[in-house]
């Protein structure tokens, strides 16, 4: 089958660094209109000047996920005036910190924008494909560990169980429309948020059967195979990608 993103309208949130950076620009080298969004403006700027570099062009908007207002107006950008075709949903972010000391106002903060930043996207995203009768991929980020416990880490992961849930219920609702909804579970992944040295790095890595770490381009031909006919039949499901850590004991 020959695949292409050439004319596929795509949003990817949290594109300003790490994993959705390279979800922008994995999906605007194969040929897809990329709409890039995040809080920091000045990496959106970074990011759209090294595409231009490359003959490519990503349109980019200041988005904090966490509010209806902004993501209602990301979704209305100029290059999706005539639909939507993938949303990739990157945005989030995380505490190290012991459950005990995490202030109400650390934990409505990552809720606000990992679990609620979330909905409001899937939500606008899915009712303008069924606007514009689009048969359309949504693919949220997930992580492994809404499927082990992590210390320090009991209100994120509660985050990203609950996103799990969230996408296999919209999966069954926008099924019959040809909507798909999947989440991509990535495990460790050397970006800004983990804050990896080297040697923590190298460390990581030995208790990986890959035996290293995943960079963040290592998660972009999941989010292309689950945007592309390729993954036609494939609808609610949970992808880890995390070079086979889940099964190390």
């Amino acid at each position: 089958m020959n695949v292409h993103f050439e004319g596929t309208k795509v949003v990817v949130t949290g594109a300003a660094s790490g994993i959705g950076r390279s979800m922008a620009v994995g999906f605007a080298r194969e040929g897809a209109t990329v709409v890039a969004s995040d809080v920091n403006q000045d990496n959106l700027q970074a990011l759209q000047a090294e595409m231009k570099q490359e003959g490519r062009h990503i349109d980019i908007q200041v988005c904090d996920v966490s509010s209806e207002e902004q993501v209602a107006s990301l979704f209305e950008a100029d290059a999706l005036q005539d639909g939507l075709d993938v949303l990739v949903h990157c945005a989030g972010f995380t505490y190290f910190k012991h459950f005990t000391e995490t202030t109400p106002e650390e934990y409505r903060r990552l809720m606000d924008v990992n679990l609620s930043g979330t909905f409001y996207c899937m939500q606008v995203a899915a009712a303008k494909m069924r606007r514009h009768g689009k048969q359309g991929s949504i693919i949220v980020t997930s992580s492994i560990n809404a499927h082990r416990t992590l210390p320090s880490q009991a209100v994120y992961t509660s985050t990203k169980a609950a996103i799990e849930s969230l996408a296999q219920s919209l999966a069954v609702e926008l099924g019959p429309e040809q909507i798909r909804v999947n989440c991509l579970a990535p495990g460790t992944v050397a970006t800004a948020l983990t804050n990896l040295s080297e040697e923590s790095k190298q460390a990581a890595g030995r208790g990986i059967p890959l035996g290293r770490v995943a960079e963040p381009e290592d998660m972009v031909g999941t989010a292309l195979f689950l945007s592309s006919p390729l993954s036609q039949y494939i609808t609610g499901s949970t992808i880890i990608v995390d070079g086979g850590a889940m099964h190390k004991r």
